[in-house]
């Protein structure tokens, strides 16, 4: 028997986080994956901010913008008739380069804006990376098979697909991050709440992912190359994703009610969206559900946790899925880790459905209200025509487009601006948060928000100067200082103090910050009628 204290199913996004920020809390984690490589057909494209905040802390987003669109590809989305013809409109986006410049706006309030990259891509960095920690034991080919509780353990069976090969597991947690058909939500008998993709004409019911490789196809565009096309014509809509600069490409197109996708060439759904034949390799093609908007009843129990896919399923409209999962894994890891330490408290666990959920049904409301939009919109009589009454047509279009759709490109809120407000590790204030809008982000160091992110003197980020563990961001040295570090020692809680420049003092609006392992605020303060144990105790769940 392997005892362990984490058992991880599923190796996906949410696995290998969970596994990489287990090991930076250094708490060793057994995780399984049936497959035996990551996958080779890619989903989502986009990295947002937080997630890559989430990289820099660990030491990978350098790694990840490696990979993905070049730094000089146009970031545009283009909506056209057909991509040989008319374009209707133009989202100018930047390109992974000019987010990165100096004077980019997001960069006043991330230290990390987002970046274009295929999921693909990314997970085969995710798995190199925890191939190399000493405290995962990666096990890509092996499969979990049966599970028990008992007590306060839960022993598990892996099986090598391959060869039968049967080990049993002796773990404290075991955390599923199995997916969509997550047989651990199955075997505890949760279900999935809300909608499962309703059948109309675009981004809802069921859809065809088609990986092609196709060069020419930079010959036959009017235009720069975008990272994305969206064509809109009598055959249908589609819209195509660039992934790497080099000729590969990612099309979506729905497959027409009452036809199954082995109906459809993946050939002619190109050929239909670029408005000719030319030359191109099939490398894929896979069917799958747009529409939905689902989250789990519970994200488990005290012994058995879910995350990813196997709690929440999006549409790809805004890309909050994948980034979603990893923002879970995040705030899991720090809880599990805390356990296994032995200073965390059993309402840590409680939590991370208490804080999450809510999250989930946020973006999940936002990405489906997204798809609706796209959905309504009809193909016009009349688009494909040349002379007045075409232009026409295709500008009344074109001017929806870019008051309707643009707004998927702008969820900044969605992707900063989480919030445990009512969470029971949180220490309120009485402060107001700032109102939870997905297209605007105000940073706040209210109590249950993330940490305000400011550039320091020497360039690098505050963020970088954080403790693994918890953080007091001192502006004014006091004696609560030593108060709340000696309550931490006496609870063995990873405390580090670190001086704040005093000019950000307007921004954190106190003289003491407590701030978290996973850089959310838990109290701020003047360090008046403070109770340090008992503020200690709150913020680590006992």
């Amino acid at each position: 028997m392997i005892e362990c204290p984490i058992l991880i199913v599923g190796g996906g996004p949410a696995g290998l986080n969970l596994a990489l920020n287990l090991a930076w809390w250094e708490t060793p984690c057994l995780l399984v994956n049936d497959k035996t490589d990551t996958p080779n057909h890619p989903q989502g494209n986009s990295h947002n901010a937080r997630t890559m905040e989430h990289y820099r802390r660990l030491g990978i987003a350098n790694d990840i913008r490696h990979v993905g669109l070049p730094p000089d590809h146009c970031g545009d989305a283009i909506f056209v008739t057909r991509i040989n013809s008319h374009e209707i409109g133009r989202i100018k986006l930047p390109t992974n380069r000019e987010r990165l410049a100096p004077d980019f706006p997001e960069l006043g309030i991330t230290p990390e804006p987002t970046h274009r990259a295929s999921q693909m891509y990314v997970e085969a960095i995710l798995k190199k990376h925890a191939e190399s920690q000493e405290k995962i034991d990666l096990r890509f080919g092996w499969r979990m098979s049966e599970f028990k509780e008992n007590g306060d353990h839960v022993i598990a069976v892996i099986e090598n697909v391959a060869s039968g090969e049967h080990e049993t597991i002796n773990c404290t947690q075991m955390v599923a991050c199995d997916g969509a058909n997550s047989s651990v939500r199955k075997a505890l008998g949760i279900n999935y709440e809300g909608k499962s993709g309703e059948e109309v004409d675009f981004m809802m019911g069921q859809m065809l992912s088609v990986y092609f490789h196709a060069p020419e196809l930079y010959k036959i565009m009017k235009t720069d190359a975008p990272w994305q096309f969206h064509t809109i014509n009598p055959d249908g809509r589609t819209s195509i994703v660039g992934l790497n600069g080099k000729g590969d490409f990612l099309a979506w197109a729905k497959i027409p009610p009452g036809m199954g996708p082995e109906n459809i060439d993946p050939k002619s759904v190109i050929y239909a969206a670029v408005g000719q034949e030319l030359e191109v390799e099939i490398i894929s093609a896979k069917p799958w559900t747009a529409g939905l908007s689902l989250v789990a009843e519970r994200y488990g129990n005290k012994k058995v946790l879910m995350a990813g896919d196997a709690v929440h399923l999006f549409t790809p409209t805004g890309g909050f899925g994948m980034n979603t999962s990893v923002d879970d894994v995040t705030n899991l890891a720090w809880k599990l880790s805390a356990l296994y330490h032995g200073w965390g408290g059993p309402k840590l666990i409680e939590s991370y459905e208490q804080e999450r959920r809510p999250i989930a049904e946020r973006n999940l409301a936002q990405s489906y209200a997204l798809a609706e939009i796209k959905s309504q919109i009809r193909v016009p009589k009349g688009i494909e025509d040349e002379g007045p009454e075409g232009n026409r047509v295709r500008k009344e279009l074109g001017s929806r487009f870019m008051t309707e759709l643009a707004e998927e490109y702008k969820c900044i809120g969605i992707q900063l601006g989480s919030q445990y407000i009512g969470s029971p590790l949180i220490e309120n204030d009485g402060s107001e948060p700032p109102l939870d809008d997905p297209y605007v982000f105000s940073p706040s160091a209210c109590p249950g928000c993330r940490s305000p992110h400011v550039w320091m003197e020497d360039g690098s980020a505050l963020f970088d100067h954080f403790g693994k563990w918890f953080t007091l961001l001192c502006f004014d040295s006091n004696t609560a200082v030593s108060k709340i570090e000696i309550a931490a020692s006496k609870r063995s809680v990873p405390l580090k103090v670190l001086a704040a420049p005093k000019n950000i003092k307007d921004i954190y609006r106190a003289k003491l910050v407590l701030i978290r392992p996973d850089q959310y605020v838990a109290w701020r303060g003047d360090g008046n009628y403070l109770h340090p144990e008992k503020l200690l105790k709150k913020v680590i769940g006992h």
